[in-house]
């Protein structure tokens, strides 16, 4: 009989109760959800328990039950609730928001090579540490301590991985403000300021004629093809782009394919040669037969802009 009843409260009237249970036990969730959202910290670690009750599987709000838990100093239980949230294969950008939060109770504790080991692991999740290691009072004794220097350079090579690639740097030379005269003689032709962007992924050149005309290049390292690329687009609405860049023999070495006015193709050599720190001589030269002849279409030298004290 017993049985009966069991079959027929599953079968009949047990989901609805079921539905209500879950309700309520999803109610409790969204007011957990609201007081952390609001920062009574808390008020919310105790909802969260009440949701979670140890077996829960939802790893977003495991990782928010440990910042909680963090907020008011229970550090171990923060570190168990991160824990059970990374137990969970949560998506990357949680894992990165565990990994980060629990590295600053691990410094703290002063468990420095376990805090940077777990800074590192949330940037190659796509977390930027940077401007927390620096000035967050919790990672205070990681800043203090042997570990820092190590992982802030690692972690600046995740981020920014342009930094650490040597090809990146073949064209910092052109970097600067630049005073620009037509070669061999005291003609000013424009002005250009030419700047690292990117994280040092790319160089944006800004130039300003003395003729009112206007354009912008940006240059760049493409892996992909081992080359550096230049495109440059201008106010008279000429656009360029220049190929198969290589630094050698003292000078960056581009090459140009296009028509000319006439509709006739033409290909160009285009060098900016490093002449001194403060010296960059940037020379075009176009054939119009195939390459069996050249000729100059300009020939520009850009004079480093002095500081002002």
């Amino acid at each position: 009989m017993n049985q009966i009843k069991y079959t027929l409260c599953t079968l009949l009237v047990c989901p609805a109760l079921v539905a209500f249970s879950q309700g309520k036990h999803a109610d409790v969730l969204s007011e957990a959800d609201s007081l952390y959202t609001i920062g009574n910290y808390k008020a919310a670690a105790g909802k969260y328990v009440t949701y979670l009750q140890d077996t829960s599987t939802n790893a977003p709000a495991w990782n928010r039950a440990g910042f909680s838990n963090q907020n008011i100093g229970n550090y171990a239980e923060a570190l168990r609730d991160y824990q059970r949230s990374l137990a969970n294969h949560p998506a990357p950008f949680i894992r990165s928001s565990v990994n980060s939060r629990m590295a600053r109770i691990l410094s703290i504790q002063n468990k420095t090579g376990d805090a940077a080991e777990a800074l590192v692991n949330a940037a190659k999740l796509g977390f930027n540490p940077l401007p927390d290691l620096d000035t967050l009072a919790d990672f205070k004794n990681l800043r203090q301590s042997a570990d820092y220097e190590p992982a802030k350079k690692k972690i600046t090579e995740i981020i920014y991985p342009c930094l650490a690639d040597p090809h990146t740097h073949d064209f910092d030379f052109w970097v600067g403000e630049w005073d620009v005269y037509a070669t061999g003689s005291r003609y000013l032709v424009g002005h250009s300021v030419v700047q690292n962007i990117s994280g040092g992924c790319a160089i944006l050149e800004n130039w300003t004629s003395t003729q009112a005309n206007a354009g912008k290049s940006i240059n760049y390292y493409d892996p992909s093809d081992g080359k550096w690329h230049q495109d440059w687009v201008g106010s008279g609405q000429n656009i360029s782009h220049y190929f198969n860049g290589e630094y050698r023999d003292g000078a960056m070495n581009f090459e140009y394919e296009g028509v000319n006015a006439k509709g006739a193709k033409i290909k160009g050599h285009f060098r900016f040669y490093h002449v001194d720190k403060d010296t960059v001589r940037q020379y075009l030269e176009l054939s119009a037969d195939g390459g069996k002849t050249y000729q100059p279409s300009y020939d520009f030298t850009y004079v480093r802009k002095k500081a002002v004290n």
